[in-house]
């Protein structure tokens, strides 16, 4: 597994953790929160951020700055990343791919526990096909020189947690996957897939995938219309799509993407493991499709994304000042004052602004160019592993049945290990 896929899994494994009481990862957590703070900080280019600034974005990203974000600074300081001054501190200029690689070389340098790290390659191995439980335990007992009740402690603890998810299958064993299954367009899952449904499910599999094609996001609404409730909420608790919220004053707002439409540049979890490129596309395809006309719907978004991406500024526009706050948070943007009670904002990280317009533009949405990016007020980002989550949470015995059907097929179509 290269650097920027285990960082990948680290950061994966760290959000994870936010929601239980676990110390049995303690290490793999700190890792992880150093890479997301670490990404909410730094940008195409080195600048300095002053503390005020700093606090926030650790708060936005559920980092303590009393009890956590000290040792992550020391941490990123160590590791010559950062430069800490009393009033800020100063960040390299990083890419996306490269936080990944530092937050595994902070992963691998931090941890020597072999359960952490078996969790960790168990996740990309069940990120390509499902697999047995027994043969994972069997898998990272050789592998990390656990004893099998170790082994199988360990898969507990992940299944527990969500490293991983799990469906029951015969002779009191498990099928292992994630919602990583479909970030690679792989024509035999697909295959398999519809192969396992019946000619009208079949039908609309293949009608939903060609909209999405075509567009790139759609709205949930769009997708459950084309597929019926009951077949998309059984594909999409098997990861074959990715819903996405954006939320405002207004209520959340759904839209759906295909995982592997985020693959452009590679075909692992690294693509967009920290989720930006997808909070970027659902931000402008609410803009595109539900902001109200007169907040200025988006019309040009390659020209406005085009520039943005060079390195140029939009605005100034009122709105801008709180529209965009759930990309703020992660550091995707900067907005400051302008004059007036406006506000011009820049894109911080060239490479995913290219990710979002590759998807965007997959689809015709061009127009003539405007001065300012109009009003989206997204305040509010849920990533497709916790709608996901949810919709796992909240299955019926019938669809993870089906799901579980569904597993089995993917694994028998030749892509087992």
């Amino acid at each position: 597994m290269d650097k920027k896929t285990q960082g990948a899994w680290v950061i994966h494994h760290s959000q994870k953790l936010q929601s239980t009481q676990s110390q049995d990862f303690d290490n793999l957590g700190f890792a992880g929160k150093c890479g997301v703070l670490l990404s909410a900080i730094s940008g195409g280019k080195q600048f300095q951020l002053a503390n005020g600034r700093l606090n926030a974005l650790a708060k936005a990203n559920k980092i303590s700055p009393r009890t956590e974000l000290p040792a992550i600074l020391s941490e990123l300081s160590r590791q010559k990343l950062i430069s800490v001054g009393q009033s800020g501190i100063e960040t390299l200029g990083l890419t996306a791919h490269s936080v990944l690689e530092h937050t595994a070389g902070i992963f691998q340098e931090t941890t020597d526990q072999p359960h952490e790290m078996a969790v960790v390659e168990l996740s990309e191995i069940a990120s390509t096909s499902p697999v047995k439980g027994s043969e994972a335990t069997e898998y990272i007992s050789d592998t990390f020189k656990l004893t099998a009740d170790d082994a199988r402690n360990t898969i507990d603890l992940g299944k527990g947690i969500g490293f991983f998810d799990s469906e029951a299958i015969a002779n009191n064993d498990s099928l292992l996957f994630n919602g990583n299954l479909f970030r690679r367009d792989d024509a035999q899952k697909v295959s398999a897939i519809l192969g396992s449904l019946n000619n009208a499910e079949s039908g609309l599999v293949v009608e939903l995938n060609q909209k999405l094609g075509e567009a790139g996001c759609i709205s949930l609404n769009s997708a459950q219309t084309i597929l019926g409730v009951e077949l998309f909420s059984k594909l999409h608790s098997i990861g074959m799509f990715d819903v996405s919220v954006v939320g405002n004053e207004q209520g959340k707002n759904y839209f759906v993407t295909r995982p592997a439409a985020f693959s452009k540049f590679s075909t692992t979890i690294a693509d967009d493991a920290l989720d930006l490129a997808k909070a970027f596309v659902a931000s402008l395809t609410y803009g595109m499709t539900v902001s109200s006309y007169y907040r200025g719907r988006i019309q040009a978004i390659s020209l406005l994304m085009k520039k943005l991406i060079a390195g140029g500024e939009v605005g100034p526009a009122t709105a801008i000042g709180s529209d965009y706050q759930a990309l703020e948070h992660r550091g995707v943007v900067e907005v400051r004052p302008a004059h007036g009670g406006m506000f011009i904002m820049k894109l911080l990280k060239p490479e995913v602004g290219r990710l979002a317009l590759s998807v965007i533009e997959e689809g015709d949405i061009t127009a003539e160019a405007i001065a300012q990016l109009p009003g989206a007020r997204v305040t509010e980002y849920i990533n497709p592993e916790r709608s996901r989550e949810v919709e796992r949470r909240n299955a019926s015995p019938a669809l993870k049945s089906s799901a579980r059907n569904l597993l089995n097929e993917i694994r028998k179509g030749g892509l087992s290990r």
